[in-house]
């Protein structure tokens, strides 16, 4: 029988494996999941961060995503993009509240772990179920509106894989156009362009990773989806990790290619990492999505769960 375990370690990570996968989790840190490795290969999924870990930002409206740990499987909510006061709800920092705050064990055993925070900007829990079983590491998410109004929100995992020149994205079948979002110096267009996927109309091949020294930043976001299956294929080990969402809950996907080319203005520390992001709706920022009717919308105690699997294979 598969040995399963639950191990914590000392710098506040805590670590489930199978025979096939290994994952940390860091509860303190934002409750991102900082790693997800193949056992077969020891192949590291995720970009690591560059910062001591542990070390959380002062949560607050004008913290900035760039200052954090920018790195492993994050999560966005209330929105992606800062939003202002015109915001329905009121204004939402940069990548949302998640990310910031210290989030609270719940349960854990040896297959998994249940870890919950309280947002700030509105009054929403936000609630995960980590599990691993076998090549697969599922997250099942639970929001709960705990006020006593309407609140409206998006979301958007926000996993951050790392990428060698060569490597393969994958999107769900029938994708064969993005809307752009952002395009460092507007190399591929303005916001709102229709992309062409694999290949642009000048023929860049955006579903091949190019090298860091490329210093590219592209956005996009896909119509609405009826296949929840993408994937980051790794060329060095020859293994893929899979994301495998419903798009009944999650209708589409972000897609973000950065190749040295994000911070704008930063000389180091420079992004390399490709994204592949299940999220609620096609923008970037909540008082957007509410002005085109496209927010989630959840009224006093109403619960919204959806489920994201990774798999290794």
């Amino acid at each position: 029988m598969e040995q399963m375990s639950a191990i914590a370690l000392s710098d506040g990570r805590l670590k489930l494996q199978t025979d096939e996968i290994s994952i940390d989790v860091l509860p303190a840190e934002g409750g991102r999941i900082a790693s997800l490795q193949s056992r077969k290969s020891g192949l590291e999924f995720l970009i690591q961060s560059h910062r001591s870990s542990n070390v959380l930002l002062q949560p607050g409206l004008d913290t900035q995503f760039r200052n954090g740990p920018c790195a492993g499987i994050e999560e966005c909510l209330p929105t992606i993009a800062p939003c202002g006061s015109a915001t329905v709800g009121g204004p939402a920092p940069d990548h949302g509240d998640f990310w910031q705050l210290a989030w609270h064990v719940l349960s854990k055993d040896d297959r998994s772990l249940t870890i919950e925070a309280q947002g700030f900007s509105r009054p929403l829990t936000f609630r995960k179920t980590i599990s691993v079983e076998r090549n697969e590491l599922s997250v099942a998410y639970k929001i709960c509106n705990v006020g006593n109004a309407a609140q409206s929100f998006l979301y958007a995992c926000h996993p951050l894989f790392a990428v060698d020149a060569g490597d393969r994205i994958v999107l769900p079948d029938g994708i064969d156009t993005l809307r752009l979002d952002y395009s460092r110096r507007n190399r591929l267009g303005i916001k709102g362009d229709a992309v062409a996927w694999p290949e642009t109309q000048e023929g860049i091949a955006l579903d091949t990773a190019l090298p860091v020294t490329e210093a590219t930043a592209d956005m996009f976001y896909t119509s609405r989806l009826s296949n929840g299956a993408c994937s980051i294929h790794r060329k060095a080990t020859d293994e893929s990790c899979s994301i495998l969402f419903s798009t009944e809950k999650l209708p589409y996907l972000g897609v973000w290619l950065c190749y040295g080319g994000w911070p704008d203005d930063a000389v180091e520390n420079l992004q390399y990492a490709v994204a592949l992001e299940p999220a609620i709706a096609p923008f970037n920022a909540l008082d957007e999505a509410q002005r085109e009717n496209a927010a989630k919308i959840l009224e006093p105690k109403e619960t919204f769960a959806f489920k994201i699997v990774f798999r290794i294979h």
